[in-house]
């Protein structure tokens, strides 16, 4: 026992050091998914550290990953960090199978911190929808499959097109899915998108509906638009489309003979509607590699249109007192893939991410919008500092060619903190014998005659009030088992009782 407060002190202090260290996992929103969907990616790193590194992504086999942007929880205490960076990843599967993401690691400190793998099977786009033929064998009439390409005349068809058939690496394509209808329908239909493989897509609600004439007949149009981002250059087919109906068939209920009424069935004209299956063409579409010509060093590979803005929450601050920086990229192109500036080093100056969001909006089926990266930042000394200039560049596909903006700089003043300093408590190194000495002399003598001596026996097991507490709870469950023992003979021997 007399090694049992020390052990509690190890733990204690195990406890603390393993609260400093850094810890690193990951997980996945789920893990079977179909070639339709996307899987989202999250790996955590927390700990006390106050510059946590990017996770290293190893090669993703089936999958093209794309960086969603991270977020960050920061606690400071008397100018110490403690953080939680989630970085987030867009998974498009891109082939069907078992994969196995990971494991993900980070280089901290000469430390490797390493994640645990993550398993992810993919099936095929329609494999939610493989019952469907089981389904339609119960049904009197099969289902009848056509090539609807527009062909005029039909009282229903489908088409699938783009608005470019070549574009650049994430540039917008807007493809079409149109049903045009001149027939009821008994039920919903059932909408099968194509495969997009290759593609970053976005649906763009809501759908739109309109009426057309066409050669005499007129169709009521219902369009279906996707905005689709090309992950890389070189030549893409968006699969066939496929829509699922049951549409009104009157000449199967009204029959010229009047005698076949009576070897009908009698509910057969609840029994109109004929399966129908329509499917697309598919689509191949060039993209195009973003040029080598005039392309800048730090560019990331944003495509579109967009501006640049800076803000902070006060241009006067303390030392060490959180300053909070915003950077708005506004424009149309793919938000989500925006990638955040590079922020110039400045000395005495410490930045830390605190996350990002995103307002998207998809008005006039062009995906637009902002993106704001949010940091913190703390001085550590008095003084003035300028924040930038900030560089950003982008690639316009419609001037097909790099452009610069330029956030010009900002000039932050930093006074002295006006709390007093928090006493710190600091280990030293065994002090020699002049240094003793010398405490002697200008601190404190040493005493002559002790004031108090503490017996070094009296450990906690020697204390009578603790030996009682712990012997009493054996005396009352001695107790009990006894009193149980008494009322089951009076239960069961009377003569007893």
């Amino acid at each position: 026992m007399r090694y049992f407060i020390p052990f509690l002190l190890f733990l204690s202090i195990a406890t603390v050091c393993y609260a400093e260290d850094m810890s690193i996992s990951a997980d996945v929103d789920r893990q079977e998914v179909t070639l339709a969907d996307q899987v989202t990616l999250t790996i955590t790193v927390s700990g006390n550290v106050s510059n946590i590194p990017q996770p290293s992504i190893p090669d993703l086999k089936g999958f093209t990953a794309y960086s969603s942007g991270k977020s960050q929880n920061l606690s400071i205490i008397n100018g110490q960090v403690s953080s939680s960076i989630s970085f987030t990843y867009i998974l498009v599967p891109s082939d069907t199978g078992d994969y196995t993401l990971g494991p993900f690691t980070i280089n901290y400190n000469g430390k490797v911190y390493s994640t645990g793998p993550i398993n992810i099977k993919v099936l095929p786009r329609n494999a939610q929808q493989q019952a469907y033929p089981n389904q339609q064998q119960s049904q009197s009439t099969e289902p009848e499959e056509q090539n609807s390409q527009p062909q005029h005349g039909k009282e229903l068809f489908i088409e699938a097109y783009v608005d470019k058939l070549m574009a650049y690496v994430n540039e917008q394509i807007t493809l079409t899915f149109a049903v045009y209808q001149a027939v009821n329908l008994f039920e919903n239909p059932v909408y099968n998108p194509p495969s997009t493989t290759g593609f970053w897509a976005e649906d763009m609600p809501p759908q739109k509906k309109y009426y057309k004439v066409i050669d005499g007949t007129k169709y009521l149009v219902t369009e279906i638009k996707t905005a689709l981002f090309a992950t890389g250059p070189g030549e893409f087919t968006i699969g066939p489309a496929r829509l699922e109906a049951t549409v009104e068939d009157i000449d199967k209920f009204i029959s010229k003979n009047p005698f076949d009424i009576f070897d009908q069935d009698p509910f057969s004209m609840f029994k109109r509607g004929k399966p129908i299956i329509l499917t697309t063409d598919p689509i191949k579409i060039e993209i195009a590699p973003l040029p080598e010509q005039n392309k800048p060093a730090d560019f990331k590979g944003d495509v579109g249109d967009f501006d640049i803005s800076l803000s902070v929450d006060k241009n006067t601050i303390e030392e060490n007192q959180p300053l909070s920086l915003k950077i708005k990229i506004k424009g149309k192109g793919n938000i989500k893939t925006i990638s955040s500036p590079n922020m110039p080093e400045i000395q005495d100056v410490k930045f830390y991410e605190s996350g990002n969001s995103e307002n998207i909006s998809k008005a006039n089926y062009m995906i637009q919008g902002e993106k704001i990266f949010e940091k913190m930042i703390i001085p550590k000394k008095v003084g003035n500092f300028t924040l930038g200039p900030i560089e950003y560049n982008y690639f316009d596909p419609v001037l097909k060619d790099y452009k610069h903006k330029r956030i010009d700089p900002v000039v932050i003043s930093v006074t002295k903190s006006k709390e007093e300093p928090v006493e710190k408590t600091t280990f030293v190194p065994a002090a020699t014998k002049e240094e003793i000495q010398l405490f002697k002399k200008d601190i404190a003598y040493i005493k002559i005659s002790p004031a108090r001596f503490n017996s070094r026996s009296n450990f906690l097991y020697r204390n009578k009030i603790f030996l009682l507490i712990n012997i009493l709870p054996l005396f009352i469950l001695a107790g009990l088992y006894l009193y149980g023992l008494y009322m089951d003979r009076l239960k069961t021997d009377i003569g007893y009782a």
